[in-house]
């Protein structure tokens, strides 16, 4: 099965709490085969039978696997509720492919930077953790085509007032500090660089909470399976 990988920052304490979840599925897991060994009369067999029974066992293993039944691995448990996530969002539909310009793109999309996440401004991120992910092709393709177009709208409107009021003064400070120090210039371009009013603030905000990232949708995934 192939295979689409992702790492998404999470709360530490979710992912603890994860890695519980995760162990008593093992534990299901563990449990069913050694029932199902037991229905099949495993210890009896030999030969043809026994490859036959352990056959079967295997094929139903797999099948509860993926039907999100038993679930005894991180990829599996995120999986079910990356399915389920998309399906209470409604956005488990069908969708284009991105457009390749877009999954070429370096760096975070528009609107989706530190901002998106810290709901409470200038609040501490609680996403301190990194979590690695392997979600089944299928699964992984329709989480990053249902983001892309979800927030389709949102990111073009996003642009559009990007233009029309360019970096603004904070951008200018930020950028001019990271090149190492803040001159003169860098000063007078702050200054005269053109200020949103409340209104277009708001705006701006809230055309924010209307992306939709994959690392939004895994979250609230992790969450559903910390429940």
């Amino acid at each position: 099965m192939s295979l689409m990988p992702f790492v998404v920052a999470v709360e530490p304490d979710d992912l603890q709490v994860l890695n519980e979840v995760v162990k008593a599925g093992r534990e299901t897991e563990a449990e069913w085969l050694a029932a199902a060994r037991e229905q099949h009369g495993v210890r009896f067999l030999r030969g043809k039978a026994l490859s036959e029974a352990r056959g079967a066992i295997r094929k139903e293993f797999r099948r509860l696997r993926d039907k999100g039944k038993l679930a005894g691995t991180r990829d599996l448990v995120l999986t079910r509720e990356v399915r389920a996530e998309l399906k209470r969002r409604q956005m488990d539909g069908e969708y284009q492919p991105v457009p390749a310009e877009n999954t070429a793109a370096p760096g975070r999309r528009v609107g989706a930077g530190p901002h998106h996440y810290q709901r409470m401004g200038s609040e501490p991120t609680k996403l301190t953790a990194r979590m690695f992910v392997k979600l089944p092709a299928d699964v992984g393709e329709q989480l990053v085509r249902a983001c892309h177009w979800t927030s389709a709208p949102a990111v073009k409107a996003l642009w559009e007032w990007q233009a029309r009021w360019g970096d603004g003064p904070e951008v200018i400070f930020r950028e001019a500090e990271r090149a190492g120090a803040v001159t003169i210039l860098d000063l007078w371009a702050a200054a005269m660089a053109p200020r949103p009013d409340a209104d277009s603030i708001l705006e701006k905000a809230q055309l924010q909470s209307q992306i939709v990232t994959t690392g939004d949708i895994i979250r609230a995934a992790l969450k559903r399976a910390t429940r």
